[in-house]
């Protein structure tokens, strides 16, 4: 949809979710009948401790084991609301894995301590680590995913274990972001990259010296296809009978989104280029519906047809 480009458009409920779902937190509906399943899942905890030989563990008031693998005591604690980012494999106590980061590439997961953003076990364990901890939570269902479990990887009333590694903390999701944006740029073997002090990544394709500027108050019609860093595309002008946008640059910062805006303005009349867009400058923490998630970098391919 063209409207996709519109800051108030697509807005969601502030849940993180990651692209394998694998934490994102899930509603269960209340119901009187529904078995409590804390004492079970304690006992499958405890006969896992006891099965493995591990003894280091520490049981906290809400059911969650911690079990702590390497400690930096040196480092810091996150506080509630910074941003964090881990490495982490999930797995069933059988040790069937039903997510880790090594199959995205390694690349570290980020969220915001805040409730309601991942399964609070998981929030709740990161929030014990310091930056650089290495540990294994051991989860009981109602801090997991409950009653109706995740997808066809975790089946309703199970424990899972996450072992996890808190790679990073931050004020915000900018400096997380600009890392994803520098790995693509690596990966990709992309080195025109111009980042722009906000934090917007601006790569030049096709250049037109010659062609008129898209400064503030101009209006530019412009080609876009937009995309996440995994190739995935979200709208495009070729969805819409390749009928270009056209919009007055820097009128209505609330009308399209910051970064997309500001790279268009960059350019002039006929020419190309990659805009890589932080979080921040794009759907923020509430993403777009149905394709984009909170806090996700995206990039948009862009050609400025005309500027009047």
């Amino acid at each position: 949809m063209k409207s996709s480009l519109f800051a108030a458009k697509f807005r969601l409920l502030a849940l993180l979710l990651f692209a394998t779902g694998s934490l994102l937190t899930t509603s269960c509906k209340k119901d009187d009948a529904v078995t409590d399943y804390s004492a079970a899942d304690d006992a499958a905890i405890k006969k896992y401790l006891a099965d493995n030989s591990i003894t280091t563990a520490q049981k906290q008031t809400s059911g969650l084991y911690y079990v702590p693998v390497v400690t930096n005591a040196s480092a810091a604690l996150p506080k509630a609301g910074e941003v964090v980012s881990v490495l982490y494999t999930g797995t069933l106590l059988n040790g069937t894995v039903f997510f880790s980061t090594s199959q995205n590439d390694n690349t570290p997961v980020s969220f915001q301590l805040l409730p309601n953003q991942v399964i609070p076990g998981f929030a709740e364990g990161v929030s014990l680590m310091h930056k650089g901890d290495k540990a294994v939570f051991l989860i009981p269902s109602a801090l997991a995913f409950g009653t109706t479990g995740s997808g066809t990887t975790v089946p309703a009333n199970t424990v899972v274990r996450y072992e996890v590694q808190l790679v990073d903390i931050n004020p915000s999701f900018a400096v997380p972001d600009d890392k994803l944006i520098q790995k693509y740029l690596t990966k990709n073997n992309i080195t025109t990259a111009q980042k722009q002090a906000s934090g917007l990544y601006f790569v030049p394709t096709v250049s037109n010296p010659s062609g008129t500027p898209a400064k503030a108050g101009t209006t530019a019609s412009v080609l876009y296809t937009g995309r996440l860093l995994d190739g995935t595309v979200f709208d495009a002008s070729s969805q819409h009978g390749n009928a270009p946008l056209t919009f007055v640059v820097g009128a209505n910062p609330k009308q399209l989104i910051a970064g997309f805006d500001e790279g268009v303005s960059l350019m002039r009349k006929g020419e190309k280029a990659t805009l890589l867009i932080p979080s921040g400058l794009a759907y923020g923490t509430t993403g777009a519906s149905p394709s984009i998630a909170p806090n996700t970098v995206i990039i948009f391919d862009v050609e400025v047809t005309d500027v009047k």
